[in-house]
């Protein structure tokens, strides 16, 4: 299974990667590698990746905050997907997904895992690492229209 995930996130990024360069250089052929690449990110890269950490994981509050980041990983891929090919409600999809993300996700992933001694300093560790790039990527957006 794990290999499987490996070979599908490897693919979907050399796809994404090689649509991009191909866009930028106005080559043919660069749509369809984007959209290749981002839906086996989003629709097959994210749910296997959550299957994986639903059988790792026994907690049931855990496997809803996994549920929770499938459904925004899949919307922030699906309007990077919309904004790269100039389709309408880009903006709406990615803004929503990244805000939630930063005030619903970030929080319930570490009111959920810190309480656990063995998880709290990687819990830490890994919210301030998620706050800032949603941050980041919040401040990329122009809100003043």
């Amino acid at each position: 299974m794990k290999k499987s995930l490996y070979l599908i996130g490897l693919l979907s990024t050399i796809f994404t990667f090689l649509g991009s360069f191909f866009k930028i250089m106005h080559w043919p052929g660069a749509s369809v590698m984007i959209i290749m690449g981002a839906f086996s990110f989003a629709f097959i890269f994210i749910p296997l990746l959550i299957f994986i950490k639903f059988k790792e994981d026994s907690f049931l509050f855990d496997k809803f905050i996994y549920s929770i980041g499938i459904a925004l990983g899949t919307t922030l891929m699906t309007g990077f997907i919309f904004k790269l090919m100039y389709w309408p409600w880009a903006t709406v999809l990615m803004l929503s997904s990244i805000l939630i993300f930063n005030f619903v996700y970030i929080p319930l992933y570490l009111i959920s895992r810190f309480n656990r001694e063995e998880l709290k300093f990687n819990t830490i560790v890994n919210s301030v690492i998620m706050f800032s790039f949603g941050s980041v990527l919040l401040a990329l957006f122009d809100l003043s229209a």
